[in-house]
Parts: C-alpha cells; structure tokens; sequence
C-alpha cells in the first residue's frame, strides 16, 4: 500500500510540466530561475525514485512530464515565443531540454546502481 502512494506521487510530481514553466518564465520575464526549479524538481524525483528503487516510474515520469509541457505549450499558443529562443524552435526546444533532462537522470540511476553494487561487493 505505502510502495502504490509513493509511486501514485511520484507519478503525479512527474505530471508538472517543469520545462514549459521554466521557458514560460525565461520567454515572459527574462529570468532563468525556473530553469534552477526545473532541475531542483527533477533531481529531487530522481532521487526519491532510485531510494526507492522506481526506475520505471521514472521513465514514464518524464514522459509525462515531456506530454504535460506540449499541452501546455500548445494550449497557452507559445509559437510567439519561438523569436525568442533562436536557432531553436519552441517545440523543439521543449523536446531538446526533456532529453538532456532525462540524459542526467540517466546517469545518476547508473552511477547509484554501480555505487549500489559496489557496496554490496564489499560487505
């Protein structure tokens, strides 16, 4: 019961929609912190999910996230942000920032699984 909570807010913290606010934020005010919340969010989920060992959740995690930030995008029309985040456009932006974002999750589950085994070997 307590695994099907934290993986149900796990799942639910993935559903934000990280990258859309942090350009939403950089494209309306010019700042960049939410860029800063942006990884502090995910760093945290990635955490809680390999302490508790929920390396689907995830993968699907920021799927969700990447699906909730194209709803966004398309929902408050941010085509007139594309100016603004040259060469880039805004989708493409979305989707180039959601793989490098998941690129280092990445790595931090690989880093913890070999830490993970490295002291089980020892003991």
């Amino acid at each position: 019961m307590k695994r099907n909570i934290t993986k149900a807010l796990l799942l639910l913290g993935y559903c934000l929609p990280f990258v859309f606010f942090a350009m939403n934020e950089d494209a309306t005010t010019g700042t960049l912190w939410f860029y800063l919340i942006m990884i502090a969010g995910f760093g945290t989920l990635c955490f809680v999910s390999i302490k508790t060992k929920n390396s689907l959740i995830l993968v699907v995690g920021n799927i969700l996230s990447f699906v909730s930030s194209c709803i966004f995008a398309w929902l408050f029309q941010i085509e007139k942000w594309e100016y603004y985040f040259k060469p880039f456009l805004t989708n493409q932006l979305i989707i180039f920032e959601t793989i490098i974002v998941f690129l280092i999750q990445i790595i931090f589950v690989v880093y913890y699984s070999r830490k993970s085994n490295k002291s089980i070997e020892n003991q």
